[in-house]
């Protein structure tokens, strides 16, 4: 192992300093190793000297006009800071793995030695595709730098065979040349001890609403804020957004969560049969009742009742459904006595009801009650940044139904579906995302697999909002990034109070300001 001399020199601050110094190590015929200049002071490493010719040196240095002191030190800066990473890197719970341009590994941590059963003086300096010799599929998406992530893969060691969770991340410049990339690797089973932690947590409850956008995020937080209580909600947001998950985790997060959820889809059904699903009959109350029901509100006693599409309900049924919310009692249909509920209404529409309410087709008192709490749910156009987690979801989930293996999207795909308009929200996307998989022949999504229906391709024309031809996704993710930063700082008038909007330190909000030029 090679041995080093280092030496902190600090100096005036005079322009030309740095030249003197290298000058006296040039004379004295020294290689540098490392450099470090910072105001006033330079940190020299360089091969290991006698202290005949140390002594020479340090003389020589001390009659540079300018040099205030020079002093040795066991380590520079940037090695302090590579020492730092390289233990955090090793103390971290998964397996990191760092590969260069030319696909040499520098980075294999003590995670990995245990995953495959390799010491890293060992593998250091190899080709990263060695390792994965039998993993074609790996193999190609490492060659073509290409980021995935959560594949699972099988790795043999001499403990048998175990499953593993495997990412890629690209390093690239700000001109988007790739300069390397690092793999991490997660044990399978320790993943899922912790999805399985987290499903009993208060995020479980929105493990199905995919996304951490700022919108979504604002409505995540205006959930928890109101779920314990027992007031009613109003849903209000476009067809496909995904009102009933929401309502599902506002049930999952409140204290009814032990009682029953019921779901009544009020535009499917109409009114005689609606009142019998949600207040019950007597036997023999209309023709065919050959036994008695009973309704919903009572299966729900104690629970939650969502009513999804409540703007479709007649004026009839509005003012059946008002009375139960303003005293709490039910009466079958047929029945003459009134019974007591305690139910907690969460209410859904697409439909703009105060334009309802001045065309007489909405009881105004009925939208009070049942307005208490709005949320509004974001269209996909305006959470745009959450598109790639959707595909990501949608291609696990479907791989199932569908018997395929498709291991994720290009970002060309990406890049397209980022500029579409979907004016059918989510529930579109994964339409898309269903038929792309089934016309896909291979284990990428690409371009050419894209399909609205049978007659057409989309026309992403349809929207060039921040998107162009050639764009990639980084370039894409980047120009979102500042889209919502700067909105956000607008509203929020401070750095500190947009950071934490977003989720983010002040100092990674200070960092994203410097780094976009929006000060």
């Amino acid at each position: 192992m090679k041995k080093f001399n280092r030496l902190e020199i600090t100096t005036q601050d005079r322009v030309g300093m740095t030249y003197k110094v290298l000058e006296v190590f040039y004379k004295n015929d020294l290689s540098i190793d490392s450099l470090e200049v910072f105001p006033n002071k330079f940190c020299v490493k360089f091969k290991m000297i006698d202290s005949k010719l140390k002594g020479i040196l340090l003389e020589e240095l001390y009659r540079v006009d300018g040099i205030i002191s020079i002093e040795e030190t066991k380590l520079l800066s940037y090695e302090i800071n590579e020492k730092k990473l390289f233990a955090t890197i090793d103390s971290v719970d998964k397996g990191i793995i760092a590969v260069n341009k030319s696909f040499e590994i520098e980075i294999f941590n003590y995670y990995c030695e245990q995953y495959f059963n390799m010491k890293k003086d060992k593998i250091l300096g190899q080709d990263i595709r060695t390792l994965f010799y039998d993993k074609p599929n790996i193999i190609e998406l490492i060659e073509e730098g290409q980021e995935f992530e959560n594949v699972k893969l099988k790795i043999k060691n001499d403990k048998g065979e175990n499953l593993y969770l495997v990412s890629l991340k690209a390093i690239s410049d700000d001109d988007n040349k790739i300069h390397g990339f690092v793999i991490s690797i997660k044990d399978f089973d320790d993943a899922m001890k912790i999805a399985n932690a987290v499903l009993q947590s208060d995020e479980g409850a929105f493990r199905e609403i995919i996304g951490n956008s700022p919108k979504i995020d604002k409505v995540k937080k205006m959930i928890l804020a109101v779920a314990k209580s027992s007031s009613t909600i109003l849903l209000r947001g476009e067809s496909g957004t995904g009102k009933e998950l929401f309502a599902k985790a506002i049930y999952k997060l409140s204290d009814r969560n032990n009682k029953k959820f019921v779901i009544l889809n009020c535009a499917a059904l109409p009114d005689n049969l609606i009142e019998s699903e949600l207040f019950g009959f007597e036997r023999g109350s209309f023709t065919g009742a050959l036994t008695g029901k009973e309704g919903l509100f009572k299966v729900a006693n104690g629970g939650t009742l969502f009513l999804d599409e409540v703007g479709e309900l007649s004026m009839t049924m509005q003012a059946k459904l008002l009375r139960v919310l303003q005293d709490g009692t039910i009466r079958k249909i047929g029945g003459t006595e009134e019974e007591q509920v305690d139910v907690r209404i969460i209410g859904a529409t697409n439909r703009d009801l105060e334009k309802m309410i001045e065309n007489n087709e909405f009881r105004r008192d009925l939208y009070y009650r049942l307005n208490v709490m709005p949320i509004y749910i974001p269209t996909l156009k305006e959470r745009i940044e959450d598109i790639p987690h959707l595909v990501n979801y949608f291609i696990n989930e479907l791989n199932v139904k569908l018997g395929k293996n498709i291991k994720h999207a290009d970002s060309e795909f990406l890049k397209h579906l980022m500029n579409y308009e979907w004016k059918g929200n989510v529930r579109e996307l994964k339409n898309v995302i269903e038929r792309s998989m089934l016309l896909c022949s291979g284990s990428i999504l690409n371009r050419d697999d894209i399909v609205v229906d049978s007659r057409k391709a989309i026309d992403f024309k349809s929207n060039n909002r921040i998107f162009n031809s050639g764009d990639r996704l980084k370039d894409i993710v980047e120009r979102v990034e500042i889209k919502v930063i700067q909105e956000v700082l607008q509203d929020s008038k401070s750095i500190r109070k947009a950071a934490k909007k977003l989720g983010v330190s002040h100092t990674t909000m200070i960092n994203k300001i410097n780094k976009y030029n929006l000060n």
